[in-house]
């Protein structure tokens, strides 16, 4: 069973590592973008975060279709986790959290500033606070649950490296994840930076996952995974 179910995943990652290739360099070509013009749409990025979030969402949601019904897949967590980023990506594209900021502000702020007599600034704190919550969760997620990661085939070596990417990417997550939080504060004038760099490793990783997974599955096969295949 863990033979065949091995061998679907490999199919799957066959059939779709190019989606995570031309993913990757789309982003990287913002981040080279925003390098070579000085900061030019720099003050974009969360939008172009939300639509990395949409994307990966998607892929994750593909991907899990390819486990279903296979308990050691994991693919329900999968699926989780491709709704929740489809739906924080759309989220952060459709300025909700900057109007559910803003209704707050206008309520909280008065009231700090009634008993305090002071005047506090609280615009970007809701987005900065979900940004940093949702990759510090989704981090850790990753890397204590291995959703990625099907028990009984991790002594496989096509797998290999495809588990250490997915594990980087956990421990990439939750360390951005407390960085962006943290610039709530320290300076929120490093938030736009933060998100830019960590747009910058996620491109990185997702070409590097998309090309491992054709390679390393291209030049390895599992016994018997011809056959299987003839008969199918």
């Amino acid at each position: 069973m863990y033979k065949e179910l091995t061998i679907k995943i490999r199919k799957s990652f066959r059939e779709q590592w190019f989606y995570h290739v031309i993913v990757g360099m789309l982003f990287l070509i913002y981040v080279g973008i925003v390098v070579i013009g000085n900061g030019i749409f720099l003050n974009d990025v969360v939008k172009i975060l939300g639509f990395l979030f949409f994307l990966t969402g998607i892929g994750n949601l593909i991907y899990s279709f390819s486990g279903i019904g296979e308990k050691e897949f994991h693919w329900g967590e999968i699926f989780f986790w491709g709704i929740l980023e489809c739906f924080s990506g759309l989220l952060l594209l459709s300025n909700k959290l900057l109007i559910a900021e803003k209704n707050l502000i206008e309520e909280v702020g008065l009231a700090i500033e009634k008993i305090t007599a002071t005047k506090v600034e609280l615009q970007g704190y809701i987005v900065i606070f979900y940004i940093g919550a949702f990759l510090t969760f989704r981090g850790i997620s990753h890397i204590v649950t291995k959703v990625y990661e099907p028990e009984g085939i991790t002594h496989n070596k096509t797998l290999v490296v495809v588990k250490r990417i997915l594990m980087l990417d956990g421990f990439m997550d939750f360390i951005f994840g407390i960085g962006v939080t943290l610039s709530m504060y320290l300076a929120q004038g490093i938030f736009y930076y933060i998100l830019l760099i960590y747009i910058l490793v996620t491109s990185i990783l997702m070409i590097i996952f998309g090309l491992t997974s054709k390679y390393s599955l291209k030049t390895e096969k599992l016994d018997g995974e011809k056959n299987i295949e003839e008969v199918g």
